[in-house]
């Protein structure tokens, strides 16, 4: 025999014993993955079964619907006084509106919140939608927020508050017409 008959004879047995090795490791190693995936299956049915359980008895325990019953007058009234003490706010801003130097506080304090609350929709309230997928329904393209609902008093006390008086115009032309003629 030569040399490398020889060799080849000494591979084909050693590749023969490791298939051998490598079949008997592969079987044992799925026989023991199959009792864990069973231990794991049972564990996730004694878990499900015992969230099961303990849902039954809480929904026993607690009555929902007498405690719905009970609270429904309550927040009924609560909402009575919302209503009352969102009018009351309406009318006390309404009235501030129409001093002219709130008048202009109030303008400026719009104005920035609208810049605020355009950039957190941009830079928090937009990511957060399309990461989540939820609340994918958005303002229209050119208003940062929805439309708010206005009473023909909000909107009426709007336009009164941001129209400046007529002596405000008369004097604040007359200063430019001075500094104008002294310089």
């Amino acid at each position: 025999m030569s040399i490398a008959s020889d060799i080849r004879a000494y591979a084909d047995n050693a590749v023969t014993e490791g298939r051998k090795v490598l079949d008997s490791t592969l079987s044992t190693a799925q026989a023991q993955l199959g009792g864990v995936t069973g231990q794991a299956n049972d564990i996730v049915n004694r878990a499900n079964s015992a969230v099961h359980d303990l849902r039954a008895s809480a929904e026993k325990a607690v009555n929902v619907d007498a405690i719905k019953a009970a609270l429904e007058p309550y927040v009924a009234q609560a909402k009575g006084y919302q209503a009352s003490v969102t009018d009351r706010a309406e009318a006390i801003f309404a009235e501030l509106r129409k001093d002219p130097r709130l008048a202009r506080a109030f303008d400026v304090a719009d104005s920035v919140s609208d810049a605020v609350v355009e950039t957190m929709q941009e830079r928090v309230v937009k990511p957060v939608q399309s990461l989540t997928g939820r609340g994918t329904t958005t303002a229209p393209a050119g208003s940062p927020r929805p439309a708010a609902k206005t009473t023909p008093r909000k909107t009426a006390a709007r336009k009164a508050a941001t129209t400046r008086p007529a002596a405000k115009k008369t004097t604040t032309r007359k200063a430019a017409a001075k500094r104008a003629t002294s310089a």
